[in-house]
């Protein structure tokens, strides 16, 4: 019998409003790259960020590096000090919330997988834009029944932390993170979950074998925690 036979009596509807208990489990998405295909809104929004703020037209490869790092690397490479980090949020606030309505989508199977999923565990997103622009998302691609909890990078917080946070508000006995690059794994690592890396995203498959399990659709990404669920 497979995890998804096991998981198909499972009690009550999708989204937020099962207890707990009912779903030991929760499973935290990466953003871009895993749920919505973003690749051409980064390289976009990057080029016209460094653009305004007087940069000059940046290179495609230069500016699809920074769709991964957070805020304070992709700085950090630029040479945007302390007296220039406020301009650098306030643009990308406003123009990345702007390409989500523009450009922005999902990847096939994305809905049908996160409705699979919610009945059996809490769903949340992490992601290393904004807040605001983790909200844009939620509310433009329809993710709102399914996703109890999002955040967006914040200053002195890692993913690893954000996870640990979420682990003990809902109770979860176990935590899955779901990411197409080497840092999502890593940031499971550091926050003893299990890894599910996807190859339908932005990291190479090369930087993703330390994962416990590797996915190359979102079905298979369905399959691999209904697994971990069931064994939960």
């Amino acid at each position: 019998m497979n995890a998804a036979t096991l998981l198909a009596c499972a009690p009550g509807p999708c989204g937020a409003g099962l207890p707990a208990v009912k779903r030991p489990v929760l499973i935290v998405f990466d953003l871009d790259g895993t749920l919505t295909d973003s690749a051409e809104l980064g390289r976009v929004l990057f080029k016209r960020v460094f653009e305004q703020m007087g940069f000059g037209r940046i290179s495609d490869a230069l500016a699809d590096s920074f769709n991964g790092p957070d805020a304070d690397e992709v700085c950090r490479i630029m040479g945007v000090g302390p007296d220039r980090r406020a301009q650098y949020d306030r643009l990308l606030d406003e123009l990345e919330i702007a390409l989500v309505r523009e450009t922005g989508k999902v990847y096939p199977g994305v809905h049908e997988m996160l409705a699979a999923l919610a009945p059996h565990a809490h769903l949340a997103v992490l992601s290393n834009g904004s807040q605001s622009y983790c909200s844009a998302c939620v509310a433009q691609y329809g993710f709102a029944p399914y996703i109890g909890r999002f955040s967006g990078f914040a200053h002195g917080v890692t993913k690893a932390m954000r996870i640990g946070q979420w682990e003990r508000e809902t109770g979860a006995r176990r935590v899955i993170v779901v990411g197409d690059r080497a840092t999502d794994i890593e940031q499971a690592r550091a926050a003893g979950a299990y890894a599910v890396a996807v190859t339908y995203g932005m990291g190479a498959r090369t930087e993703l074998l330390g994962a416990d399990d590797i996915c190359d659709a979102t079905w298979q990404v369905t399959d691999a925690c209904l697994r971990v669920i069931a064994e939960t």
